[in-house]
């Protein structure tokens, strides 16, 4: 497989014991891979288990927020740091264990022919491991809505992908309107409308290991909503 410049970023807001897991998983798969953790000032001291990792790793690498500011704009500062630091791929995931790094070679694979690469729970051979009753059915239910309602046949709400740098216009995902958990909707539509080739690799996603979901009525809203808005964009625009 062709050795692949890559930055692994990663969110976090309190996941002090899951920093040093996902840590030690992405190793075991990918030893040459950079990590990037960006921490919305965690109160559970999940910034001193990133220092902790910077001190004994020069591949580890930290971006540090004076507020929680959201997932979406974890993910631009993400893009920017890719594009500033000459990284050729971005990967982004959850801290929380959800998303298995084991699939990390498979999605890089996959990017030698792809500008957009999603690790999906829907692809063939795709599994979702002991989520709950309420969960499961809800993200089958959004799937179809997204699917059908603007034309994206994909995991659109997941963050487990891998970005082409090159491919990443500030152009576009500067402008964007998510600062939540709606960016991974909002990103992937507008990359694929302006061309960016998009494939999946199929996974099993596994249930949070530490720490507490932050799936809340408000994100919940939020997608909603930027749903509407993405409909209309593709009905009018």
């Amino acid at each position: 497989m062709e050795k692949h410049n890559v930055v692994v970023a990663i969110p976090t807001y309190n996941e002090r014991e899951n920093v040093p897991l996902i840590y030690t998983e992405i190793k075991k798969v990918h030893p040459e891979a950079s990590i990037l953790f960006i921490d919305d000032n965690s109160p559970d001291g999940t910034r001193s288990e990133i220092d902790k990792l910077k001190n004994s790793d020069s591949s580890v690498y930290s971006i540090y927020r004076a507020k929680k500011l959201g997932l979406g704009t974890a993910h631009v500062a993400a893009f920017e740091f890719a594009r500033n630091n000459n990284f050729s791929y971005v990967l982004t995931m959850d801290a929380d264990l959800t998303h298995d790094p084991k699939y990390i070679p498979a999605m890089l694979s996959a990017g030698n022919n792809s500008d957009i690469v999603i690790g999906s729970r829907y692809a063939d051979g795709a599994q979702m491991h002991n989520w709950g009753t309420i969960r499961l059915p809800l993200t089958l239910f959004w799937r179809n809505m997204i699917k059908y309602g603007i034309g994206m046949p994909y995991d659109c709400t997941g963050a487990f992908r891998l970005y082409r740098v090159e491919m990443l216009d500030p152009q576009i995902y500067s402008i964007l309107n998510s600062r939540g958990f709606s960016f991974n909707l909002e990103a992937l539509y507008f990359f694929k409308k302006k061309g960016a080739r998009i494939s999946e690799v199929a996974i099993q996603a596994r249930s949070r290991i530490n720490g507490e979901s932050k799936l809340s009525l408000g994100i919940m809203w939020e997608v909603l909503t930027q749903y509407i808005r993405l409909v209309a964009d593709r009905l009018f625009y």
